[in-house]
């Protein structure tokens, strides 16, 4: 990972991995028609980044099964 600042103004830094947190909702697998396992996890997550150049920012999201979902929303 590189700090995206940076890359801009075309520097080199150090980043550090800052506080992480996720929403503790229930994911449940399941299998579909096909047998295929799905995890469609509804839990936010988001980590803190930081650089030895002083910028921050926070990286996150939902993490996506392999169907595509919940971009296709399957």
């Amino acid at each position: 990972m590189k700090c995206p600042t940076c890359e801009v103004e075309g520097e080199k830094s150090k980043v550090f991995i800052g506080p992480s947190m996720t929403t503790l909702m229930v994911a449940q697998g399941f299998y579909d028609e096909e047998g295929q396992y799905h995890l469609h996890d509804p839990n936010q997550r988001s980590t803190t980044y930081s650089c030895s150049r002083d910028h921050s920012w926070i990286h996150g999201g939902v993490r996506e099964c392999w169907c595509g979902w919940p971009k296709k929303g399957r």
